[in-house]
């Protein structure tokens, strides 16, 4: 491990052996592709703010007990 202070936030580098140069990514996402399908129409889907039925889910303040 590498300390860089000119880095701001990023100032600690992991060494990789195999690639001594370069960053590791701090995050990597999943994003899979939304399925076109069946969709309010658009009174219906400004009231619950989405045209996507599949998508449309209930708003459960206080249900985490950790929050």
């Amino acid at each position: 491990m590498v300390l860089k202070p000119d880095m701001g936030a990023y100032a600690v580098q992991v060494q990789d052996p195999c690639w001594p140069d370069v960053m590791p990514a701090l995050s990597m996402t999943y994003s899979p592709w939304q399925q076109w399908g069946p969709v309010y129409e658009a009174e219906v889907g400004l009231s619950r703010g989405t045209i996507f039925p599949g998508l449309d889910k209930p708003f459960l303040e206080g249900a985490c007990p950790c929050v």
